[in-house]
């Protein structure tokens, strides 16, 4: 028995021996790599995207660095890091990496930047690469779209609130009549720790109150307010209650987010409650009240949905403080992808936030309503509100508080060029743009007229603006909408042109109004131009209706060149004695002077002359027979500048 026991101990310790030596070596860097996917699968994104990144340079082998270089740009991606997401991404690309779904992933982050040719040429590969999945060529129309809608973009005008924003995350605004409600991670947050999914604090829910010079300085609620996550608010009418969205629980620990309900009594917020509809299976959160108070609205990821995250609704009775069951919205409005972030206005329109329909990239906004039970189509809101980035948490400002020119709604975006991460922006109506643009030549040689100045005034005299044109003659300005409007052209030695009529009024879109100036040289003084048009009867000298025309425009040529002084001259044929022709002339010539006076020019910016006949133009003097043709071009009205430096007497 002794000997049986020694020959098993003998052999235990022989393949104990022989099992150590084949076991393989475990690498030096496993329980950072280990650490890592720790973080990753416990969705601390942020911390998992460092701790990988240790781990990277250590590993030798190449098909595990590329899963640790694809790890690193999914926790980023995840983490809402976009930037260094696409800079990792492009080296798990660079890689060749052998999942061609990277290729779809790396196209969604450059629709992020919205940088859509390029995004269209790796959602391309992917669907070589992947012919069966419908998903790339969605992806390849959401760009084509993208560029549209970001070419023609919608008449809204987006500013950053920077008086509200910081350089941490700032977003889903809720709109009361004292402020701005919103949720931050910003330094003055609750508590110390940092939320390892984002790599910013815990956030927490703040007000900035409206001001008479815009909004004041924004302050936490402290009694609602933990050192764990808060945040997305809805408020009553009265704003006596709020509901809200709390994950992670008092004391940190909790794994699902619920929607909590305080109410303001006494000057303080108290104890917040959960509502009987939250879970401790799945999270439920975004909380939305339709204006009656009927029906609540949130975002969950309860089972039977269409995805990760749908909107739901519960019908609730506040009389009996009942609350119904969960009802989905249905695949017009939820995706295999997340919905989030619901807000009904007053007219019971539905908008929340989704990555999952056609869109610029990131969560876009959308839009859809209650149907006799059935919801309407989501409709994506659409450049300038959204955009490549992630754009989400809208809330409107009520329709009996808006002003005009002042922002009637405010979102979240993280845009480029913005403050922080997420930031809040408005929306304001923008403006209709009359764009005037027009080009000023010379008559003579059709030669643009550098340097020229266009003018415009308004019907009572108000000038508009003044500006010059460029080299090549060209100008542009914009145009009051809703207006009358006169434009003008005037250039040193040329005669200003005539006032040009160009009215704004009943224009519903951005326009471009085109004009076109020509200016003639101001004759030399010892010049006569003769007035083609101006014909009087057989020895008559009243001004005919088509004589009249013509003065017309002779005086609107004199009121827009007021230092002008002009020589009225009549001539006749010679057939009438010379004398009777002297008197016929003269009192034609004072007939087109007493004409302009009545239409508002100087008299004595006027001086009538009449020729007769000597100054005929052809050789049809006394007894030379002639045509009618021949005579009528000897009777005719000149004008000669005598001056070109009157001034007006006051």
């Amino acid at each position: 028995m002794r000997k049986l026991l020694l020959i098993f101990i003998f052999f235990s310790f022989f393949n104990l021996q022989k099992a150590n030596a084949q076991q393989p070596t475990v690498p030096t860097y496993q329980l950072e790599f280990d650490k890592a996917d720790l973080a990753y699968r416990s969705k601390k994104y942020n911390t998992a995207a460092l701790l990988y990144q240790k781990v990277y340079p250590k590993v030798k082998q190449e098909e595990e660095k590329q899963k640790i270089l694809y790890k690193i740009a999914d926790s980023y991606r995840y983490s809402n890091n976009f930037k260094q997401a696409l800079k990792w991404y492009e080296e798990v690309v660079n890689s060749k990496y052998p999942d061609p779904f990277i290729l779809y992933s790396y196209g969604q982050l450059l629709k992020n930047f919205e940088r859509y040719e390029e995004a269209n040429r790796a959602f391309y590969d992917y669907s070589f690469e992947v012919p069966d999945d419908p998903k790339g060529k969605i992806a390849m129309q959401s760009c084509m779209l993208s560029t549209e809608w970001k070419a023609n973009p919608l008449k809204f005008k987006i500013d950053n609130v920077k008086s509200i924003n910081t350089d941490q995350s700032d977003y889903a605004p809720f709109v009361g009549s004292k402020g701005i409600y919103f949720t931050s991670t910003r330094k003055e947050s609750q508590g110390s720790e940092i939320f390892e999914w984002t790599g910013q604090k815990y956030c927490d829910i703040f007000l900035s109150n409206f001001s008479a010079t815009g909004m004041a300085k924004p302050e936490p609620i402290k009694s609602i307010n933990t050192n764990f996550n808060e945040g997305v608010t809805w408020l009553d009418s009265s704003e006596s209650m709020v509901l809200f969205t709390q994950c992670n629980g008092k004391d940190g620990a909790g794994l699902f987010c619920k929607v909590l309900v305080s109410y303001y009594q006494n000057g303080v917020w108290v104890e917040p409650k959960p509502l009987p509809i939250n879970s401790d299976s799945f999270s439920i959160g975004h909380p939305a009240f339709s204006a009656d108070g009927k029906r609540l609205y949130f975002s969950s990821d309860m089972p039977s949905g269409y995805g990760n995250k749908d909107i739901w609704y519960v019908e609730y009775n506040p009389v009996k403080d009942a609350w119904g069951s969960p009802i989905n919205l249905g695949s017009n409005v939820n995706t295999s992808e997340d919905e989030l972030f619901p807000y009904v206005d007053e007219a019971g329109v539905i908008f929340y936030s989704s990555k999952g329909f056609l869109g610029m990239g990131g969560l876009d906004i959308f839009k859809t309503s209650d149907s006799a039970g059935v919801f309407k189509t989501a409709q994506n809101l659409q450049s300038p509100i959204n955009s490549g980035a992630d754009d989400f948490g809208i809330s409107y400002v009520k329709q009996s508080k808006r002003e005009t020119g002042k922002p009637f709604a405010y979102f979240t975006s993280n845009r480029e060029g913005g403050i922080g991460d997420d930031d809040i922006y408005s929306i304001s109506e923008k403006p209709i743009i009359v764009l005037v643009k027009g080009i000023v030549t010379e008559r003579e040689s059709g030669n643009p007229l550098g340097g020229a100045l266009v003018q415009a005034v308004t019907l009572n005299g108000q000038n508009l603006w003044k500006i010059k044109t460029n080299e090549k003659g060209l100008f542009s300005a914009e145009l009051p909408l809703n207006e009358v409007n006169t434009l003008s052209a005037s250039l040193d030695k040329y005669l200003s042109s005539s006032p040009r009529i160009c009215e704004t009024k009943e224009i519903t879109k951005d326009t471009i109004i085109e004009v076109a100036f020509v200016l003639d040289f101001i004759p030399p003084t010892d010049v006569e131009l003769t007035m083609e048009g101006i014909l009087y009867d057989l020895d008559k000298w009243n001004i005919r209706e088509d004589a009249g025309k013509v003065l017309d425009s002779m005086a609107l040529i004199l009121k827009a060149n007021p230092s002008l002084v002009v020589e009225l001259a009549s001539h006749t044929d010679s057939r009438a004695p010379a004398p009777y022709n002297l008197e016929l002339s003269n009192k034609r010539a004072k007939s087109c002077v007493d004409y302009l006076i009545a239409k508002g020019i100087a008299k004595d910016r006027l001086i009538p002359v009449g020729y007769g006949e000597t100054k005929l133009l052809n050789d049809c003097s006394d007894d030379v027979d002639c045509s009618e043709e021949e005579h009528q071009q000897n009777r005719r009205t000149t004008v000669k500048v005598i001056r070109t430096d009157y001034k007006q007497r006051r």
